[in-house]
């Protein structure tokens, strides 16, 4: 016991000093919110979709280039082909409605939303999530579950992973919803108690992605673009939608 006690205090704090205002250590290669110029034609645009892996990720109408960070898997081959895309370093991707993952081209700046729903907020101190796998790669999964580790730990927050639906405050959705998991995630929503909210978590959850998608079983309260999202970005999401950011 005391031989256990003295190597971990040689360990020292190993847990991450996020959320801070310099924001989290990224990887080199990582991308965040794309920026689209304001320049962009509708060549551009069928250049860039040549390559995109997903029906539908970019598209031009009546206001210009637009790219749907809901159906985006980040491969970044868009920008590759296309100069006038960039992916950034913002990691705050977790959005309170479906339109606000509509990147437009010319965008000056962005703000991630603040929460104004009082059911929400008053998880400020608590915020237990059921997570369903409907179906999906486990990339979003796994990349959750590293949020319960010691480089996260997401508990100091009050936020957890629960077992059963009915202690969860929300639903943590990822995967496409196969036509096999469907009855099992309406099954899971409707066990939850009220007030309850169901989070989709990739482009998976929240469009299908690469896939057909399933039926949501309510409409999100909280959306996390990614192919997978990263700790970072969902954990800000997480507590940017519970009013502690």
């Amino acid at each position: 016991m005391i031989k256990a006690l003295i190597a971990r205090l040689k360990q020292g704090f190993r847990t991450g000093t996020f959320p801070t205002k310099s924001g989290p250590n990224l990887p080199l290669d990582f991308r965040g919110r794309p920026v689209l110029d304001a320049e962009m034609t509708g060549e551009d645009i069928e250049k860039a979709q040549s390559v995109c892996p997903v029906k539908d990720a970019l598209g031009f109408d009546l206001e210009g280039a637009k790219l749907d960070l809901g159906r985006c898997t980040f491969c970044g081959r868009c920008a590759e082909v296309c100069p006038k895309i960039r992916f950034t370093k913002e990691y705050r991707l977790g959005v309170f409605n479906r339109a606000d993952l509509i990147v437009r081209a010319g965008e000056k700046s962005y703000e991630p939303p603040r929460q104004t729903n009082p059911e929400a907020l008053a998880l400020k101190h608590t915020f237990q999530l059921r997570e369903v796998s409907a179906g999906g790669c486990a990339a979003c999964e796994l990349d959750a579950n590293v949020l319960g580790t010691l480089a996260w730990d997401m508990g100091r927050f009050g936020i957890r992973f629960v077992a059963s639906p009915r202690h969860a405050d929300a639903i943590y959705l990822t995967g496409p919803i196969s036509a096999n998991m469907q009855l099992a995630l309406d099954k899971t929503y409707a066990a939850a108690p009220e007030p309850k909210f169901l989070i989709a978590a990739g482009a998976c959850a929240i469009s299908g992605g690469l896939y057909q998608h399933g039926r949501l079983p309510a409409t999100p309260a909280l959306f996390i673009p990614g192919c997978p999202p990263h700790p970072a970005t969902t954990l800000e999401a997480l507590l940017r939608f519970t009013g502690r950011l």
